[in-house]
Order: C-alpha cells, then structure tokens, then sequence
C-alpha cells in the first residue's frame, strides 16, 4: 500500500435498442390538466430531494411487486460488508406531486395505470417489444432528474417483466447513479493546473477533483495515481505502448501485479471479484469490481477496475475506496466517475 506526503491514499473497496430516451418538451405537453404540469410550470424552485444513488418507487401495484423490485435494486454489492446497489423510497400516485421532486423517479405499472397515461398519453399503448416497455427520461420535471417507466401490458406480466428486464433496470439506473456523483466528486471544479500538466507529459488526459493530489513517482513504468481523502480514495492509470488480450483472469493477474508493486502489496480477494465486458470510448472494456485487500497490513475495501485498448496502447483505470467502519459505495461509485473522465489521446 503506497503512503503519499506522510499519508495513506486509499480508496477502499438498460428497450439497448429497446430504451428510449423521451423528449421532455413531448412529455411536458402530454402532462396538460394534470397535476404534473401545474408542478412543472408552477414551480420555481430547481432542488431537488432524496440521497444519491436512491430510487423513489412509485406503483399502483407495489403491494404485488415490492420482492421483486428490491431484489433487482437491492443487490448486495460486497465492500467487503455487503452494501445495496440502490437504496430504495416507496412513494404512492397519490402524493406524486410531492414524490415528482426526488431525483430518480422509477414509475411501475401497466398502459391501463392512470398515472402512467397522463404521462405517456396513446404512447403507454405503443410497446415495440410486445409486452414490455422501458424507458428513461432526463430532466422530466426538473433539471438534473431522471424519471424511469417500466409498462407492461397487462397486471399479470409485471413481475416476469421486470426479472426480464432486471439487467437494462440496473445498468440504467448505474449510468444515472455515474451522472449524480460524477456531480458530487466534482462539486468544487476540476484542479485545471494539475489535470492539464498530465496531459502535457502523458498519453492521456483525467479530470483531477479539486483538493486530489497526483503522485507520479513510477510513471516511468508507467503507473500514475490521483489520491482524495475524507474518505481516502485512489484511481491509478497504468499504460502500455502496446494492445493487449481482454481477458478478465488476465486483468486481475496485472491488477495484482501493479498493486503489489506500487500500492505495498495489494491484491484482489477473488470471492468477491465480479467482471463484466461494457462498452468503454466506442470499444470493449473488462471492467471488474469487488474487495481489494492487504494480507500484511490486514485492510481492505472496494474497487473497480477498467481495461480496454486505444489506437494500439493498453489501459487499465482503477479506483478504490479505504473507509474502515463506515459505508462505501457512495465513494467508490465517486472514484468509478473519476474513472470514467480519462481520456487517451
């Protein structure tokens, strides 16, 4: 594990086709002689409530689909001590005019479901799929919201939909949780002086967050690392000028290696080690996820991990989080969007 200016820099640890994204002046002009459009042209004021990376529910039928719902938004993620995906709010149409000022709105139910015609109007009988229908819409009553909609025909087809659609549900709401903290770990700015002087002496570019610091003391084995604390958080980027095979043992193997070397003995605890291929700057990326830990110094936390190829060199972008005793997903979805701003040029 690598100590920086005397301190310990950690950081511990959905119709593809079928999704559509609405316009929200089409939406808005569905919404007339509703109590969403009053809300929508009466207020003024933009804040919006709720913690990030939670999911206020709204369904006429929730009684039937509260099992379901949670076991999809719930998933334990391991940090090493499970944490949910996505902490979860159960509003009712009722109350929607109070419920409509969360930050990410998941609205359950089927093309009959009043709620969801006034929202969708003839659309709610429109579903491409057959049965099924989901879709996302940014900024529906306020800027910087998403409203989610699942449709499905009929009553009886709600809970198979949604275990069929379990995988788009989650990478969508992970895309919109991404948004939010991208938000949040830049809140004060990008350091411009020090995310510019990278770009200058390397073959790539990464937003630092204000009050992160770089250490660049192997980059000449090509291994950089961006540092935050309160709570500690680390990305590194490892480069090479050449491609390599996107194999998720491989990465794990160069992960430990790179760690072991250059963050005191690191490695990944394979129980919890989770890979997946995503698309990454319009390519594949092996992203991994799960505990990273220090045998010698007995810690451990978080991480995630992408590897991917560009024009002929070899990424690999790492975050971690190290917050003993306390929650961690919040920070390590925070490092995932540091992750996500490196560019290679």
């Amino acid at each position: 594990m690598t100590k920086s200016e005397g301190e310990r820099a950690k950081s511990e640890g959905e119709m593809a086709k079928s999704q559509a994204e609405l316009n929200p002046r089409w939406l808005t002009s569905l919404l007339v002689g509703t109590v969403l459009l009053a809300l929508a042209c009466s207020s003024t004021d933009p804040r919006l409530f709720g913690p990030l990376r939670e999911v206020t529910v709204i369904s006429a039928q929730w009684d039937e689909l509260e099992p379901t719902v949670r076991s999809i938004l719930q998933e334990p993620v391991p940090t090493p001590q499970p944490e949910p995906e996505f902490k979860v709010r159960v509003g009712s149409a009722g109350k929607f005019e109070t419920y409509s000022r969360f930050r990410v709105v998941f609205l359950i139910g089927t093309s009959r479901d009043t709620l969801i015609r006034q929202i969708l109007g003839a659309r709610a009988d429109s579903l491409s799929e057959g049965d099924f229908g989901l879709l996302k819409v940014p900024n529906p009553w306020f800027k910087n919201q998403f409203a989610l909609i699942f449709i499905a025909r009929d009553t009886s087809k709600l809970v198979a939909g949604l275990h069929a659609y379990a995988g788009r549900i989650r990478q969508t709401l992970r895309g919109i949780g991404l948004d939010q903290m991208t938000k949040a770990v830049y809140i004060e700015g990008v350091d411009r002086n020090r995310t510019d002087e990278l770009s200058r002496k390397y073959a790539f570019t990464i937003d630092v967050p204000r009050r992160w610091l770089v250490n660049e003391d192997n980059a000449a084995a090509g291994f950089v690392y961006l540092y935050g604390h309160m709570p500690d958080r680390n990305v590194f980027v490892h480069w090479q000028d050449t491609t390599r095979a996107l194999v998720p043992d491989s990465m794990a193997g160069l992960r430990d290696y790179l760690t072991g070397r250059f963050y005191d003995g690191d490695s990944i605890d394979r129980q919890f080690l989770q890979a997946e291929t995503i698309a990454f700057l319009a390519g594949p990326c092996v992203r991994l996820s799960g505990v990273w830990k220090n045998d010698r110094e007995v810690i451990g936390g978080p991480f995630v991990n992408y590897s991917f190829n560009f024009r002929g060199r070899f990424y690999m972008v790492d975050g971690l989080v190290f917050n003993p005793g306390k929650m961690k997903l919040d920070a390590l979805t925070q490092t995932e969007a540091v992750v996500r701003t490196l560019t290679p040029r």
